[in-house]
Protein backbone atom coordinates (compact mmCIF):
# COMPACT_ATOMS: atom_id res chain seq x y z
CA UNK A 1 0.00 0.00 0.00
CA UNK A 2 2.32 2.68 0.74
CA UNK A 3 4.66 1.68 -2.39
CA UNK A 4 1.49 2.19 -4.39
CA UNK A 5 1.55 5.75 -2.61
CA UNK A 6 4.81 6.32 -3.59
CA UNK A 7 4.26 5.34 -7.10
CA UNK A 8 1.55 8.06 -7.83
CA UNK A 9 3.61 10.93 -6.30
CA UNK A 10 5.75 10.37 -8.61
CA UNK A 11 3.33 10.06 -11.70
CA UNK A 12 2.03 12.98 -10.24
CA UNK A 13 5.18 15.16 -9.95
CA UNK A 14 6.35 13.96 -13.41
CA UNK A 15 2.69 15.04 -14.76
CA UNK A 16 3.16 18.06 -13.15
CA UNK A 17 6.35 18.64 -14.86
CA UNK A 18 5.54 17.85 -18.24
CA UNK A 19 2.54 20.81 -18.38
CA UNK A 20 1.64 21.53 -21.92
CA UNK A 21 0.75 24.86 -23.44
CA UNK A 22 -1.00 25.07 -26.21
CA UNK A 23 -0.43 28.37 -29.09
CA UNK A 24 -2.29 28.77 -31.94
CA UNK A 25 -0.51 29.62 -35.03
CA UNK A 26 -3.12 32.03 -37.18
CA UNK A 27 -6.73 31.48 -37.46
CA UNK A 28 -8.98 29.55 -39.94
CA UNK A 29 -9.48 32.99 -41.37
CA UNK A 30 -5.47 33.38 -41.50
CA UNK A 31 -5.01 36.06 -38.65
CA UNK A 32 -1.34 36.63 -38.51
CA UNK A 33 -0.95 36.08 -35.62
CA UNK A 34 0.03 33.69 -32.59
CA UNK A 35 -2.64 33.34 -29.96
CA UNK A 36 -1.41 33.69 -27.24
CA UNK A 37 1.78 36.16 -28.18
CA UNK A 38 2.91 36.40 -25.13
CA UNK A 39 3.34 33.32 -22.71
CA UNK A 40 4.99 32.20 -19.55
CA UNK A 41 6.19 28.65 -19.33
CA UNK A 42 8.64 26.55 -16.88
CA UNK A 43 11.39 25.15 -17.32
CA UNK A 44 10.62 21.52 -18.66
CA UNK A 45 7.10 22.03 -19.96
CA UNK A 46 6.20 21.86 -23.71
CA UNK A 47 4.66 24.17 -25.80
CA UNK A 48 2.62 23.11 -28.63
CA UNK A 49 2.11 24.88 -31.77
CA UNK A 50 -0.91 24.26 -33.89
CA UNK A 51 -1.17 25.87 -37.14
CA UNK A 52 -4.58 26.79 -38.06
CA UNK A 53 -4.42 28.40 -41.43
CA UNK A 54 -2.82 29.14 -44.07
CA UNK A 55 1.20 28.27 -44.43
CA UNK A 56 3.14 29.66 -41.80
CA UNK A 57 6.45 28.70 -39.50
CA UNK A 58 7.85 29.37 -36.30
CA UNK A 59 11.17 30.57 -35.88
CA UNK A 60 13.16 32.08 -33.47
CA UNK A 61 14.92 35.32 -33.11
CA UNK A 62 16.43 37.47 -30.88
CA UNK A 63 14.84 41.12 -29.18
CA UNK A 64 17.57 42.74 -30.64
CA UNK A 65 17.44 41.15 -34.53
CA UNK A 66 13.69 40.49 -35.00
CA UNK A 67 12.41 38.94 -38.41
CA UNK A 68 16.15 37.20 -38.20
CA UNK A 69 16.58 33.21 -37.70
CA UNK A 70 18.81 32.90 -34.90
CA UNK A 71 22.23 31.53 -36.17
CA UNK A 72 22.53 27.99 -36.19
CA UNK A 73 18.98 27.03 -36.76
CA UNK A 74 17.71 23.47 -35.68
CA UNK A 75 14.45 22.06 -35.15
CA UNK A 76 13.24 20.74 -38.59
CA UNK A 77 11.65 17.70 -36.84
CA UNK A 78 8.20 17.73 -35.03
CA UNK A 79 10.11 17.65 -31.67
CA UNK A 80 12.88 19.72 -30.82
CA UNK A 81 14.16 21.44 -27.28
CA UNK A 82 13.54 25.35 -27.24
CA UNK A 83 16.19 27.27 -25.24
CA UNK A 84 18.27 30.50 -25.44
CA UNK A 85 21.51 29.03 -26.81
CA UNK A 86 23.29 29.57 -29.92
CA UNK A 87 21.03 27.50 -31.70
CA UNK A 88 17.70 28.77 -32.77
CA UNK A 89 14.65 26.59 -33.80
CA UNK A 90 12.54 26.12 -37.02
CA UNK A 91 9.73 24.53 -37.42
CA UNK A 92 9.48 24.16 -41.15
CA UNK A 93 6.82 25.82 -43.08
CA UNK A 94 3.32 23.96 -42.22
CA UNK A 95 0.50 23.85 -45.05
CA UNK A 96 -2.34 23.49 -43.13
CA UNK A 97 -4.83 22.94 -46.26
CA UNK A 98 -2.84 19.58 -46.58
CA UNK A 99 -3.15 18.26 -43.19
CA UNK A 100 -7.14 19.61 -43.65
CA UNK A 101 -7.46 17.07 -45.72
CA UNK A 102 -6.10 14.09 -43.83
CA UNK A 103 -8.46 15.30 -40.84
CA UNK A 104 -5.29 16.64 -39.13
CA UNK A 105 -3.47 19.83 -38.26
CA UNK A 106 -0.26 20.56 -38.42
CA UNK A 107 1.38 20.73 -34.86
CA UNK A 108 5.28 21.33 -33.64
CA UNK A 109 5.89 21.24 -30.17
CA UNK A 110 9.43 22.10 -27.99
CA UNK A 111 10.14 21.83 -24.67
CA UNK A 112 11.59 24.64 -22.61
CA UNK A 113 14.99 24.17 -21.23
CA UNK A 114 15.38 27.44 -20.33
CA UNK A 115 13.84 30.02 -18.27
CA UNK A 116 16.03 32.88 -20.63
CA UNK A 117 13.23 35.08 -22.90
CA UNK A 118 12.64 32.81 -26.56
CA UNK A 119 11.52 35.80 -29.04
CA UNK A 120 9.25 33.45 -32.12
CA UNK A 121 8.20 34.95 -35.56
CA UNK A 122 6.80 33.88 -38.51
CA UNK A 123 9.32 33.52 -41.61
CA UNK A 124 6.58 33.15 -44.30
CA UNK A 125 6.46 36.77 -46.69
CA UNK A 126 6.59 39.51 -44.30
CA UNK A 127 4.21 37.94 -41.49
CA UNK A 128 6.63 38.89 -38.76
CA UNK A 129 6.81 42.50 -40.31
CA UNK A 130 3.18 42.69 -39.89
CA UNK A 131 3.30 41.63 -36.31
CA UNK A 132 3.53 37.93 -36.52
CA UNK A 133 5.42 37.63 -33.19
CA UNK A 134 5.40 35.86 -29.97
CA UNK A 135 7.60 35.81 -26.71
CA UNK A 136 8.00 33.14 -24.08
CA UNK A 137 8.86 34.14 -20.81
CA UNK A 138 9.56 37.95 -21.71
CA UNK A 139 11.28 39.31 -18.35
Amino acid sequence: MHFSAMIVSALAVVAQAQSVHVVSVATTNNTLKFFPDKLNAAVGSMVQFQFRGGNHSVVQSTFDNPCVPMSGMSGMSSTSSMNSSAKGLFSGYQPVAASLAMGQIPVFTVQVTSAAPMWLYCSQAKHCQNGMVMVINEK
